[in-house]
């Protein structure tokens, strides 16, 4: 019987090299891994040394950076624009609280729509009180100077009175108009052409009367609520609080019984004095709502140049925030763009690293 074929391995060819077996690559070890991670940020640190220093001094000045910005942006806003004011007294009641036991309204004032026209009949102003107005003054800044920060950030916001003598009243007759009071009603009058008339009665339903009108002599009240007729010079209004019998308004400048003798100067408010009209109850939520122009106003003659609300801080607040977004979004972009420069010059160092590796 033969013997089986015995396999035996090709001869190698005359010449050929030998042909060594292959040999898988092991992934590198995690100490490896770390050393050449720690490599790369070596390498990135030496080729922009000052990188380390100024994240960590962007970072330790960030905060304040955006606080400064945002005390600027109020400080503008406040200066141009809406700022907030506290409500102190009674005069206004009820429209404004302000009356002890209550939480003092706070209002936003919009001060450039008297930029653009004079103040209307039926504006609710704030304005600097005139010189022999003897209202009380302002709060008196602290001599400490972390009281006196503490306040004026207070007035910054509307929760500290200011410390000038700001009063808040409603517009009632223009310059050129004249005004007088009572009907037989108790209402105030308007005439648009002088004392002759004919007069027009302004239908007041919110005025706040603590003592009740007592008429006597054919129907003219006899209280402290009389005066005029007064003509109201060009350039001056003639304002009035909404509680009628305990506000220190223009009826209250007139003098005892408020007879002719009224001075028509004394006893009214220049429009140069006027700081900006009220458009809002801020504060506090329960209160919110927008303090527009009372029908009795809109109804009148001039109704085609009143405006029958606050519509104008819309568009300037709408504006304000865009803009805010835009910077914003923008500082976002730039951060984005930055970070992935810095992982892709990242990603080219590494690849580089493990070439010579």
């Amino acid at each position: 019987m033969s013997a089986p074929p015995v396999a035996t391995e090709p001869a190698e060819s005359a010449g050929a090299e030998p042909v060594e077996p292959a040999v898988a690559e092991s992934a590198p070890a995690p100490a490896e891994s770390a050393a050449a991670e720690q490599e790369v940020a070596a390498t990135a640190a030496a080729a922009d040394p000052d990188r380390p220093k100024r994240r960590s001094l962007l970072a330790r000045f960030e905060l304040p950076i955006l606080i400064v910005v945002a005390v600027a942006i109020a400080i503008v806003l406040k200066t141009f624009v809406m700022q907030p004011f506290y409500i102190p007294s009674e005069s206004m009641e009820k429209t404004l609280h302000g009356c002890s036991g209550c939480s003092g309204d706070r209002i936003l004032v919009f001060k450039p729509v008297y930029q653009v026209r004079d103040p209307h009949p039926g504006d609710i102003v704030v304005f600097r009180a005139p010189v022999d107005w003897n209202e009380a003054g302002g709060v008196t800044l602290s001599g400490n100077p972390v009281v006196h920060a503490v306040q004026w950030f207070g007035q910054l916001v509307g929760v500290v009175p200011p410390s000038e003598k700001d009063l808040v009243k409603r517009v009632i007759a223009i310059g050129g108009q004249t005004v007088k009071c009572c009907d037989s009603k108790g209402n105030v009058q308007v005439s648009d052409h002088g004392a002759a008339g004919p007069w027009r009665s302004l239908n007041e339903p919110y005025i706040y009367l603590t003592n009740p009108v007592s008429t006597t002599d054919g129907g003219a009240t006899a209280d402290n609520r009389t005066f005029g007729p007064v003509t109201v010079p060009s350039g001056r209004l003639w304002v009035m609080g909404d509680h009628r019998d305990d506000s220190a308004d223009s009826r209250y400048h007139c003098g005892d019984a408020g007879t002719a003798h009224c001075d028509p100067n004394q006893s009214t408010v220049a429009v140069s004095d006027v700081i900006g009209k009220a458009v809002v109850i801020a504060w506090p939520p329960s209160r919110w709502r927008t303090l527009g122009t009372p029908a009795t106003f809109t109804s009148a003659l001039s109704a085609p140049l009143l405006a029958p609300g606050p519509t104008a801080p819309v568009p300037v607040a709408a504006a304000a925030l865009v803009g805010v977004g835009m910077v914003v979004r923008r500082r976002g972009a730039r951060s984005t763009s930055r970070r992935r420069r810095g992982v892709r010059r990242s990603a080219l160092m590494s690849r580089r690293l493990r070439r010579r590796l």
